[in-house]
């Protein structure tokens, strides 16, 4: 759907046309109900200026980054500085890392981080308050700001862009600090490319944290590559995708080519933008992730809150981040096991035990709110933290009693103990680790953010790196023809579901994810899916179905490719794609359902739309977007398999692979690997000797049960020699060739001795 932006200022003049409305400083409910009449349709966006002081932050932040770059020999001093300004109970990062022994301070800080500590999610007055001690503290020029309006802001909870000393490198803040003395006074085109991608690849470094951090030191030349600024420039044609120097170049450029070179007004209106479009539901974030950023708008978040829900209608709408509360919330796995629950499941808590009687903390079960953080720790066996989960539904009542609903939106590979938490002084008075008897426990921002601090230094997460993906990339260690390629991008964008069949080993799967990213023109491994079907395999766990609850209860569960079709139904612009291993051994019209018709590529989209089995509403229908590709991968060897009938047949194109001993890609892949010449003939002889006797056998066998030629691809640490070879023939082909033959032990005798001679 196009989006249409229409703007509006506040000042003491009448309106003027269609298009560009001037408000008086007090505009009227009249007013408002007009021009939300003109405006208020799908795909429109009104943009509210008002003609007040903005942008008075840009001094202050220009004179600090001067004196905190005098500092760079000296980082203890800026260490003391927040040190104080904590001491005399002022809101700044984290001034410990956690180790598993304890507790160490701070000895290093990056010019970003520092920074940190005046642009985080806290409210507009701490935030003066801040600049207000450092102005005192330095003597600074510059008056504290009046206005935060299009800063963009790291969360609390990861305001260093750091790890533990013992997990980062040794020129982990030097670089940061290169790059902010690069920065402060020339644009991108001026900083040294090697040293802006290493910065990426640094931990707790991201395209969103570094690009926030030089918008902050200087507003005038860069732009901040985070999510909202990102979908704004889309509004307008702008689909670059930052990940390295040359991609955020190019996205500046156009950036500047399609709103111009006010880069403060720019983040501005984005996060306007961001605020009054309706956001995708199901969408699952990382609570505290790097690229969780926000801009206040009309440079007061109190004011903008106000506003947004005087016109909220909707009873669960998100509070402002600000009014966001922290809650830590014991579960008990006997009772329902958190750590086993998948990232995205709701699970309700009563505010009463078995017995009736109202729980511990009851008043805390009152105070709970949607958009509520929760952290979820496990009672037993061990005691630990293991999950993150965000308040659903406050105290409601349902058939089971006064519930919160909560949804999991994020698993710790790395939970944290007990001990971990105890150890640290910071928590010494959190309530949940004084006394640990009851359920809900209040935490405050600063024990949720210390709390959080350690789950990110022991849960690093490495950013997805995705770069371009051609059809060159693609072919690089694939073995077929380009022409075969060709055709099978070809078939695959057209009939947007294909079928690769083939007998085993001929790198069914390994072709169908570079036809993927071929076709997405990028390595984005969140737009695919990969699944396998099995005889057990049902439309429940596939679209969806009622699962038993912890209480005897059953309740609704969307499937993995429900799911992945609502993904893909919220970014329709960008090809997905759903990949299925050995798709001839599920019961196709089983899983499927009535999707079986909604797969054909003339029946996608919404004009399509059915009602589900399982539709809890009348209104309620699904439908699979046009965007959404199908890859099914079939073995034809598999004796026990019937192959798929009619009814799926007209629905793929069937593209048959074939084993590729004689190419010349595959004996050069060999002798790249470090495989002596004669090696590679042999195995390019013997095998293709077997195979003709294999697809000579038409009355037990037949070409579709050759045998391909990745069980001779060895990985990349793997040197193909002559006892690898053997190895390789004893226990992977001479299996295969067993169970072909079975009943006929000579001919296994005769064709393994052929080989192995």
């Amino acid at each position: 759907m196009p989006i249409h932006v229409a703007t509006a200022t506040l000042m003491s003049s009448p309106p003027q046309s269609n298009h560009h409305h001037t408000l008086s400083k007090a505009p009227s409910i009249w007013f408002f109900n007009h021009l939300f009449l003109e405006v208020g349709k799908p795909g429109m966006v009104l943009i509210l200026h008002i003609r007040q002081p903005m942008f008075t932050w840009i001094p202050i932040h220009r004179e600090a980054i001067r004196r905190i770059l005098e500092y760079r020999e000296n980082q203890n001093e800026l260490i003391s500085i927040l040190r104080e300004m904590k001491k005399q109970g002022f809101k700044v990062v984290s001034l410990e890392k956690q180790d598993a022994e304890g507790p160490i301070p701070l000895t290093e800080i990056d010019p970003f981080t520092f920074m940190g500590s005046f642009n985080r999610r806290v409210t507009n007055k701490n935030r003066r308050d801040n600049w207000a001690f450092l102005k005192t503290r330095w003597n600074l020029k510059a008056a504290v700001p009046d206005d935060f309006a299009g800063i963009p802001l790291y969360n609390s909870m990861m305001s260093r862009l750091f790890p533990y000393s013992r997990d980062r490198n040794k020129d982990h803040i030097s670089l940061l600090w290169q790059i902010a003395e690069q920065a402060v006074d020339n644009g991108i085109e001026k900083i040294d490319e090697a040293l802006f991608n290493r910065c990426l690849e640094l931990r707790c470094v991201a395209m969103a944290t570094l690009t926030i951090g030089l918008f902050w030191i200087n507003p005038e030349k860069y732009l901040s590559a985070d999510s909202k600024n990102i979908s704004y420039g889309k509004t307008k044609g702008v689909q670059v995708e930052p990940h390295d120097y040359q991609s955020y170049s190019q996205w500046l450029r156009e950036m500047t080519e399609k709103f111009g070179s006010n880069y403060p007004q720019i983040s501005h209106e984005a996060h306007l933008f961001s605020e009054s479009t309706p956001k995708a539901s199901g969408k699952t974030t990382k609570l505290g992730s790097s690229s969780d950023t926000m801009s206040t708008s009309a440079g007061e978040a109190d004011r903008e809150s106000s506003l947004r829900s005087g016109l909220s209608t909707g009873a669960e709408a998100k509070p402002p981040p600000a009014d966001i509360q922290y809650w830590w919330l014991n579960f008990n796995p006997k009772i329902w096991n958190i750590d086993e629950a998948m990232v995205g499941q709701r699970q309700t808590y009563t505010s009463h035990n078995e017995k009736g009687h109202k729980r511990q903390k009851y008043r805390y079960f009152r105070e709970v709110k949607p958009g509520d953080v929760v952290i979820g720790y496990l009672t037993s066996p061990r005691k630990k933290v293991v999950a993150i989960c965000r308040i659903t539904k406050g105290l409601h009542q349902t058939e089971n009693g006064e519930e919160i609903e909560f949804e999991k939106v994020e698993q710790l590979a790395n939970p944290i103990p007990h001990e971990t938490l105890l150890a640290n002084p910071e928590l010494e008075n959190s309530e949940p680790l004084i006394n640990n008897q009851g359920s809900l426990f209040k935490l405050t921002e600063e024990e949720y953010g210390i709390i959080r601090s350690i789950i990110d230094e022991l849960n690093i997460a490495l950013p997805v790196k995705i770069e371009p993906y051609d059809k060159k990339k693609a072919m690089k260690g694939l073995f077929l023809a380009e022409s075969q390629f060709d055709q099978m991008l070809t078939a695959l964008e057209e009939k947007k579901n294909i079928i690769l069949e083939g007998p085993p080993g001929v790198g069914k799967t390994y072709v169908a994810k570079r036809l993927a990213y071929a076709l997405m023109g990028c390595n984005d491994p969140q737009r695919i899916a990969l699944i396998q079907f099995h005889q057990s395999y049902s439309y429940e766990d596939f679209i969806q179905g009622y699962r038993p609850t912890s209480k005897g209860h059953f309740e609704l569960k969307h499937g993995i490719f429900y799911q992945f079709c609502r993904r893909a139904q919220r970014d329709e612009r960008r090809p997905y794609v759903f990949i299925i291993d050995e798709i001839n051994r599920g019961n196709l019209s089983k899983i499927f359902g009535e999707l079986m018709m909604l797969i054909e590529p003339d029946k996608r989209g919404k004009e399509f739309a059915i009602p589900l089995t399982y539709s809890q509403d009348d209104d309620e229908k699904f439908y699979i977007p046009e965007n959404l590709h199908l890859i099914g991968m079939m073995n034809t060897a598999d004796r026990s398999l019937a192959m798929v009938d009619y009814a799926l047949r007209r629905r793929f194109r069937f593209i048959t692979l074939a084993p590729e001993f004689s190419s010349e890609a595959f004996k050069q892949f060999l002798l790249n690997a470090g495989a002596k010449p004669a090696l590679v003939e042999k195995i390019v002889t013997r095998m293709n000797q077997l195979n003709e006797v294999i697809a000579a056998d038409t009355k037990n066998l037949g070409p579709r049960y050759k045998i391909g030629h990745s069980y001779f691809c060895p990985r990349d640490n793997i040197k193909p020699d002559e006892m690898w070879y053997r190895r390789v023939v004893e226990l992977e082909i001479m299996p295969l060739i067993q169970e072909y033959w079975f009943d006929n032990e000579h001919k296994v005798k005769e064709q393994g001795d052929a080989l192995l001679a």
